[in-house]
């Protein structure tokens, strides 16, 4: 098993007029539904000035007690209309972007997608257009099967991201849970971030995100291990408290059948965490926040808890 540990890009020395640690707003627009394929969970972080903040996938309290894992789709009480989903259509592809010893980075075009707007993808100068996803890998050559896991996942064309660690042994996979997006977050069908483009740079382990409002933002790799990914993002630019720079999207039906079920937060930096059901969430401030699961769901059990803190604000 490899686990890597990458420093973080050096940053510029503290400025009077440069970012400080902050708090962040949440904002619960949680929905209830009857259907564990449906994302009602929808949860906003907001701030004003907001433009960094430390993102971490972790692996939930009870992983150790997991001996077996269940992906499956559950369509029960689901009734999806075909009306509310366009659906646009692709020529099919899957093609590798970048690769070194450690990673490989794929990128896929599906043969149909709800979007049909354009994000270039650039690695090293080439530019590869029409990407709906894009799959980062760890290698691993005692691994018997593909010899690599999946840990980061990104739709450049509305700005989804997923995140997880390296599977906890024994287990040899485990799966995605809670969706979050990061950026100028926007109403549409569905919550969106709109970018223009997406440079990845392997040297840094960093992407450069150009959103089509004309800001900017980095998201880099800062650790991956068994028990977490941690990523660190930082924007250029801080909006009014009204805008969120980032927002879950995620499942809850019951305890039972959940992606996220309850949410952990720290009020104030010196305050001890307070736990409570994602339904008692409204809005509140805070310098960090866990969204996870204490009971083991049904439902995609594996999947990581995450985690927002460090914000960073702009004066």
């Amino acid at each position: 098993m490899i686990l890597v540990g990458c420093a973080s890009v050096p940053r510029a020395p503290d400025k009077a007029d440069g970012p400080r640690p902050g708090a962040a707003t949440l904002i619960n627009a949680t929905r209830t539904t009857l259907c564990a394929e449906e994302d009602n969970v929808y949860v906003k972080l907001a701030g004003e000035g907001l433009v960094g903040m430390r993102i971490e996938a972790r692996q939930p309290p009870y992983i150790s007690q997991l001996t077996v894992d269940d992906s499956k789709a559950d369509f029960t009480d689901c009734n999806f209309k075909q009306s509310e989903n366009p659906v646009y259509h692709f020529q099919p592809k899957k093609v590798v972007l970048w690769e070194n010893e450690r990673f490989v980075m794929v990128g896929n075009t599906y043969e149909t997608f709800w979007r049909n707007d354009q994000v270039d993808v650039v690695v090293q100068g080439q530019v590869t257009q029409q990407i709906h996803l894009i799959q980062l890998h760890l290698k691993d050559a005692s691994e018997p099967s593909a010899g690599r896991f999946e840990f980061l996942v990104l739709y450049p064309v509305d700005g989804y991201w997923r995140a997880k660690p390296i599977p906890s042994l024994p287990m040899t996979s485990s799966t995605y849970g809670t969706s979050f997006l990061v950026g100028p977050v926007q109403e549409a069908l569905r919550p969106v971030v709109e970018l223009a483009k997406v440079e990845f740079v392997p040297e840094q382990l960093s992407f450069r995100l150009d959103y089509e409002d004309g800001s900017h933002g980095v998201m880099h790799i800062a650790e991956i291990t068994r028990d977490k990914l941690a990523l660190e993002y930082s924007h250029d630019r801080g909006y009014p408290g009204s805008q969120p720079m980032a927002a879950i999207r995620s499942m809850y039906v019951t305890p039972e059948k959940s992606d996220v079920a309850e949410v952990t937060l720290r009020p104030a930096p010196a305050g001890e965490p307070l736990t409570q059901p994602l339904s008692a969430l409204t809005q509140r401030s805070v310098e960090e926040v866990r969204f996870g699961r204490s009971v083991i769901s049904r439902h995609n059990p594996s999947a990581p808890d995450m985690w927002f803190g460090a914000f960073q604000v702009r004066p």
